[in-house]
């Protein structure tokens, strides 16, 4: 690789710094040989270290990119001034896009940002070359889409800028589709990646004088628009995105949209085109939501109740044109591809607009189509088509339904209609439920009472025959579950020959588990002891088999609970967690999702956190704002339990501790990676808090004792992990096996493990019990000081550059700041390979030419510091003091933001302060960082979302203060002054001007979330 000197940039600057024409090509020609093959390496790093070591106010030297930006811009616009009666150079223009790129690309300097002193520069160069120069159009679209791509640059650009821009652009879509387009190439691609790109990507709110021009842009082009193809479906996905960022601000202009749009929606309704399909199901989703309270609204119900029934009636959608990643998964059982799961969510949406009549006088008119739309659910159900009962959540004759998939094979309307069973127990089960049933219903509790036992009795018969149907018996267990949980008479019971079928003896899933936890908590010792004995032992037996598994996915989040709630169920009668505990919750989906497309989703969280959250962004909604916080909740610790006698008891307790020990023996822990360990630690755990529940009058357990020691030994093996991490980072010879090697899976399994409530309930204990918890404590605070020196060594290597280690790509953990998202993405990213495919390959792929740096990447030390945030902030459960004063030092010492920001959040997320000092101190770095970021006309996002968790956790403070002592200690110190200051940091926040709509609703929390904290502080003190 050729090193670059401050010799070679220089003479590039003079070259380009030249008042002749002739020179300054020279100097472009020069340029693009740094910028290509294996040069660009060296050059790139080196113009990038340079950049990265500016701060904030310092002006951008020679050796930057920003001055180079500057330069190239300059060259161009003299390069147009001279080119009257020719077109300008096309090198110039590739050339300014290349080191755009490049300037963006962190793996040269480790930091983003780096065009941020001259992004403004730039939008405005844009559009005064890309409105007068249609052959830079292409070269200057991508610049402009890699820019919005960016968050925080978004905000640098005009408003007036970006009005002309969007007009510019949607008149070359009316002029393309009108075929008056006097360019003899055909525009309409690269123009929609133009347009896309800036509907995504507005600078805070559309202004309210471009709102009415975007309309009527939009109806001139569909008044063009008379084909399906590509650039249709591209026209659809350009208003959903507009409707998705603006939507509530329109009003009865989404109206005007959709009178223009609804031809063409309703014709393309049976194309076979999957894309097109899905963007309409997500238009008339959107629409419907839009016009929610308005009169208009019922035209666009009465439209879409015909197309959603005929789409039903198929029972399944064309898998013609479907994508590769998509089609594997459509034979599996109950389960929805993408598209099904949209369109079953528009049917729901659509009936429930149609049945329900929000008026207050309806007239009869409205009252014959409320009767109708009912009528015509009822004629779907009974028709017992699997996606009817896959939106509507009910079945008229459940033994049909059960005879039908047995005599047919075919599974999908049992499925769809136990899962919707499932999903109407948690208000139809009475009298466990507090619902209640309308006067004027002709149903009675008796008659709802013998429905569960028919569906009870039903399931029984059954369950031998579609045992073999893993998701159908699981969907079945779950419902018999929720029956369970809300049978005060125990009137329930399993037959013994149910017992006897194979589900129950192999390796059990989780919702056996689950299942079997709840069953043998509630169903006591009546009848013969030898035959309760004999059951209970031979499914105990079965469950204990899951430890001797060989497979290394047994454990998991859900797993470290439900093995030993099932235990001691069968053991004990006891389940030692409460129902609602993460565990028992249900971890399976029922819609496939490519895993490629979930991992982006994921990515992309900033503007929507979900889709139905703008659904929501409406006068009523904003009025029923809960402030709360789920840290002021209390978790309610009522056990399941029946009292076995020590007949059964004590033989069922000596088998399981001897299984688990001999199990655990066998284990080669070495061999483990660490978040086996983890989970690992999480199970043993969770079994010595069961031993210690339900063992509490019988002293010292040996058991427990052996599950403590072995516990130990894991969490020494999980040092050594670290430890290793750390000196083979200080060495630079960090490769496969250390700690960020699946750094996500990690962080889950840690959090099952600190989240035990053996932490919660185990300690303040005397003798042998606690020494053995202090010494698990102390290993736990090893571990934590571990994390530490590595993250302190991850910083350094930041800091020196040293950190140039080729890896192939790991997997992300979710380091965003929860509740709020990444700086520079965006949630409707419409990904459009298809628009993409003539770009020159030669440019985009800017390591192409280096043989061992083509084939990974250069992994960013801002990502690892980020994951090890992550895993340090769990320590919050075991260690909070010293685990809130370690992140505050570390948050002292960071200089990068987006690490800054997270370390900031989970020190507003956890109220461990140990002085009114440092919460002062808290508020002052907040503050310190709304300077920064409004100096660079940075977004608060972020900042916003801290402020609001702080904000939250106080009000929980005070909501269990009065009876928590150490709550009440945390809000002492809290001082007037310092609440004074956190009121001044709210109203600061409140003054960036660059919130859209979903930022102004968090804006709104904020505001009330700090009138309830300053209230309940001075009603204190009065």
């Amino acid at each position: 690789m050729t090193a670059v000197t401050s010799r070679d940039v220089q003479e590039i600057v003079s070259k380009l710094s030249s008042d002749k024409a002739k020179i300054r090509e020279e100097g472009i020609k020069l340029l693009n040989t740094w910028l290509e093959g294996e040069r660009s390496i060296g050059f790139c790093k080196y113009i990038g270290q340079k950049t990265a070591m500016l701060k904030p106010n310092d002006i951008p030297h020679s050796e930057t990119w920003p001055f180079l930006i500057t330069l190239l811009t300059q060259c161009i616009s003299l390069e147009i001034s001279a080119s009257k009666r020719r077109l300008p150079k096309l090198i110039f223009a590739k050339t300014l896009r290349i080191v755009v790129q490049r300037a963006e690309d962190t793996k040269f300097s480790g930091k983003n940002l780096l065009v941020l002193s001259v992004a403004k520069l730039l939008f405005n160069h844009i559009w005064d070359v890309i409105k007068d120069v249609p052959s830079f159009q292409s070269e200057y679209g991508i610049i402009l889409r890699h820019l919005l791509a960016v968050r925080d640059y978004q905000f640098h650009m005009r408003k007036r800028i970006y009005c002309n821009l969007v007009l510019l652009y949607m008149t070359k879509v009316e002029t393309s589709l009108s075929g008056n387009s006097s360019s003899q190439s055909n525009p309409k691609e690269e123009v929609f990646r133009c347009i896309l790109t800036l509907l995504e990507n507005p600078p805070g709110d559309f202004p309210d004088t471009l709102r009415e021009d975007i309309v009527k842009g939009f109806v001139g082009i569909f008044s063009f628009l008379r084909d399906e193809g590509k650039i249709s479906r591209k026209l659809i996905e350009c208003i959903n995105t507009y409707l998705l960022k603006d939507g509530p601000n329109l009003g009865r202009q989404s109206l005007e949209i959709h009178e223009a749009v609804q031809q063409f929606v309703f014709r393309c309704w049976t194309t076979h085109d999957r894309g097109l399909k899905d963007a309409v199901i997500l238009y008339a989703r959107v629409q419907l939501n839009l016009t929610r309270g308005t009169a208009d609204g019922s035209t666009l119900v009465e439209q879409l109740l015909d197309v959603v029934g005929k789409e039903l009636d198929q029972n399944s959608i064309s898998s013609t044109n479907l994508p590769w990643n998509d089609t594997g998964k459509d034979d599996k059982c109950g389960t929805l591809t993408s598209s099904q799961c949209s369109l079953v969510e528009l049917a729901a949406l659509v009936f429930y607009r149609a049945c329900v009549n929000t008026s207050k006088a309806p007239s009869p008119e409205k009252r014959a189509r409320k009767e109708h739309a009912a009528a015509h659910l009822k004629e779907g159900l009974m028709k017992g088509k699997w996606l009817w009962n896959a939106a509507f959540c009910i079945c008229s004759s459940f033994e049909r339904t059960i005879n039908d998939a047995n005599m047919e094979h075919a599974y999908d309307g049992l499925l769809w209609t136990l899962r919707s069973l499932q999903g109407l127990s948690s208000v139809l089960l009475l009298p466990a439920s507090s619902a209640e049933i309308s006067p004027g219903s002709s149903f009675t509790l008796h008659e709802f009472d013998r429905g569960w036992h028919i569906i009870w009795n039903c399931l029984m018969r059954g369950l031998p025959t579609f045992s073999n149907v893993t998701s159908v018996a699981d969907a079945a267990l779950m419902l018999l579950r929720d029956i369970i949980l809300n049978d005060q008479m125990n009137i329930f019971i399993v037959p013994q020959d149910v017992w006897d079928i194979r589900l129950f003896k192999r390796l059990p899933s989780m919702s056996v588990l689950r299942f079997s936890s709840c069953y043998f908590s509630r169903r006591g010792s009546q009848g013969d002891l030898r035959d309760i004995l004999h059951l209970r032992r031979n499914i105990l037996r079965a469950v204990l088999a899951l430890l001797n598994s060989k497979e290394r996915s047994t454990l998991d989040e859900h797993m470290v609970v439900l093995l030993p709630a099932a235990v001691y169920a069968l053991c004990v009668g006891c389940v030692p967690f409460p129902q609602n505990h993460k565990g028992f919750f249900s971890s399976y989906s029922f819609v496939y999702i490519p895993e490629a497309v979930d991992g982006w989703v994921k990515a992309e969280e900033y503007d929507h956190e979900s889709l139905h959250e703008l659904f929501e962004c409406y006068v009523e909604v904003l009025a029923k704002i809960d402030l709360g916080s789920g840290a002021g909740a209390s978790q309610s610790h009522c056990y399941d339990s029946v009292r076995l006698p020590h007949q059964l008891r004590d033989p069922l307790l000596h088998e399981m501790e001897n299984n688990i020990l001999e199990a655990l023996v066998d284990r080669e822990i070495e061999k483990m990676l660490l978040s086996e360990i983890f989970f690992m630690c999480a199970l043993i755990s969770n079994f010595m808090f069961s031993s210690y529940i339900t063992r509490l009058r019988e002293g010292v357990s040996s058991f427990l004792t052996e599950m403590g020691q072995f516990l130990l030994k894991l969490l020494n093996c999980a040092l050594s992990g670290f430890e290793k991490s750390y000196n083979d980072m200080r060495s630079h010879c960090l490769g496969s096996g250390s700690i960020f090697d699946g750094m996500g899976s990690i962080i889950a399994s840690f959090e099952c493990f600190v989240c035990s409530p053996l932490f919660n309930k185990w300690g303040g204990q005397n003798g042998t019990n606690a020494v053995l918890y202090t010494a698990i404590i102390q290993s736990i605070e090893r571990l934590l000081k571990a994390l530490t020196k590595l993250y302190e060594e991850c910083s350094d290597c930041t800091r020196t550059h040293q950190l140039g280690i080729d890896l192939p790509d790991l997997p992300s953990s979710d380091t965003s700041v929860r509740s709020s998202g990444p700086s520079n993405s965006s949630k409707i990213m419409i990904m459009d390979m298809e628009l993409d495919v003539n770009e020159d390959s030669k440019d985009v792929d800017i390591l192409s030419a280096s043989g061992n740096i083509a084939t990974g990447i250069s992994v960013s030390a801002v990502k690892w510091k980020l994951d090890i945030i992550s895993l340090i902030s769990s320590f919050f459960s075991v260690l909070p003091v010293v685990t809130w004063e370690i992140l505050f030092s570390l948050m002292e010492k960071e200089t990068d933001s987006r690490v800054l920001e997270n370390i900031l959040f989970n020190l507003c997320q956890h109220p461990y302060w140990p002085s009114s000092r440092k919460f002062t101190d808290l508020v002052t770095s907040m503050n310190n960082m709304v300077d920064i970021r409004v100096g660079l006309k940075l977004q608060c996002f972020n900042i916003l979302a801290a402020i609001s968790g702080l904000l939250g956790t106080l009000i929980s403070l005070d909501n269990v203060g009065k009876e928590n002592n150490v709550a009440l200690s945390l809000r002492e110190r809290v001082s007037e002054q310092s609440l004074t200051s956190l009121g001044d940091l709210v109203n600061r926040v409140s003054e960036n001007d660059l919130f859209d709509w979903f930022g102004r609703i968090k804006l709104i929390r904020l505001h009330m979330q700090f009138h309830i904290t300053q209230t309940s502080h001075w009603s204190e003190h009065d």
